[in-house]
């Protein structure tokens, strides 16, 4: 090891091997003072010494085994500077060349979509308000030329259509619907918005084929969906009821028995309730004659009592511009078409002519619908 080796190495080298002799003061020295420290330690034998090879080309031969070798200098290099000796290492190529490694970049996901089919038949029934719902579905290829199989020669030219059944009350089985009403689609459609035209019922919907000649192939049926009621309910059972005399302290608060401050509806509400016009502001009697009992009993003092009425509901449709009467009397009829009127139901056999003109007058259509009723007492 000569003055000159050291003299070459940078001096960051020469601080690691006076690090490692114990040297001290290195921080402090020019690199000229740590070559020369770094000779007198070696030749002290101090850590590090002669027990360490140096590199090719240093002077000092000492024998091994009868062989002369050359002494070489190893300086030490700090934890960081291995560190980086060792990440370098790893990017080594075999043909000694160092091969920076770029990081692979993460793969970005792709969104997630719903496919536009499942592959399946079926018809799904949603309610939107109490006229309109609305229908979706999905026909696989295979059944949709099984039904034109059906058909034979006139499945090329079947219309594809809905048809609306109203099955309120009843189990339905395909056959025993209420009434129903077709709505022709285009082949391409999967959904569709359909008016119901009357609220307050249950519907069910099936997609299929009609035939030119009236045949109709079903492809899939819905689900049952009822639409909700467009008016307050109409309930007044006895969980709801409460005598006259309640009724009309109800309507005397809301100013009912006040010229001009009144509600018409509430005022209608009442005498339909208590049966009879409320024109004043005196409570009615409490007191109910019972059969054969006359005016004898008009005089009890027990508040028991029992009434009981029937009422007839009236609905259909029609165009929105046409004109309706029932019973000879114009019904006012929603924007559009359709209406509902609820009146009383007494004994007897009541005829109820429901007629419908055109807005031009040219075409009319009467139904006339005949009720019965009988109370037996």
């Amino acid at each position: 090891m000569t003055k000159k080796d050291l003299l070459s190495a940078a001096k960051r080298d020469l601080l690691a091997r006076a690090r490692d002799l114990r040297i001290r003061g290195r921080t402090r020295m020019t690199k000229e003072e740590l070559t020369d420290a770094i000779m007198k330690a070696v030749r002290q034998g101090g850590v590090g010494g002669s027990s360490e090879t140096m590199p090719a080309g240093s002077a000092g031969p000492q024998k091994r085994r009868g062989t002369p070798i050359r002494e070489r200098v190893l300086v030490r290099r700090s934890w960081r500077e291995q560190q980086a000796v060792v990440q370098h290492a790893k990017y080594e190529a075999e043909t000694g060349k160092a091969v920076k490694m770029e990081p692979e970049p993460m793969p970005v996901p792709e969104p997630h979509e719903l496919p536009p089919a499942y592959g399946g038949d079926r018809i799904v029934l949603l309610v939107r308000d109490p006229y309109w719902v609305h229908v979706y579905w999905e026909i696989s290829r295979d059944t949709l030329l099984g039904a034109k199989k059906i058909l034979k020669e006139e499945g090329e030219t079947a219309q594809s259509i809905l048809r609306v059944y109203d099955i309120t009350g009843i189990e339905f089985d395909g056959s025993n619907a209420e009434w129903f009403f077709d709505i022709e689609i285009d082949g391409g459609a999967n959904n569709w918005y359909v008016n119901t035209m009357v609220p307050n019922r249950t519907y069910c919907i099936e997609i299929g084929l009609l035939s030119k000649s009236g045949k109709f192939v079903m492809l899939a049926r819905s689900n049952r969906a009822t639409t909700p009621r467009d008016a307050p309910s109409e309930v007044s059972d006895e969980e709801w009821m409460i005598p006259d005399w309640q009724f009309e302290q109800v309507y005397a608060l809301s100013g009912g028995f006040s010229v001009g401050t009144g509600s018409v509806e509430l005022k209608e509400m009442m005498e339909k309730a208590l049966g009879h016009a409320v024109s004043s502001g005196a409570p009615s009697s409490l007191a109910v004659s019972s059969p054969g009992m006359g005016a004898e009993a008009e005089g009890r003092t027990r508040g028991f009592w029992f009434r009981l009425g029937t009422e007839l509901i009236v609905y259909g449709a029609t165009e929105p511009d046409a004109k309706v009467t029932l019973q000879g009397k114009p019904i006012k009829l929603r924007p559009d078409g359709t209406f509902t009127v609820r009146m009383e139901l007494p004994d007897g056999e009541q005829v109820i002519p429901a007629v419908a003109e055109s807005a031009d007058g040219i075409d009319t259509i009467t139904i006339t619908p005949t009720v019965s009723k009988k109370t037996k007492k």
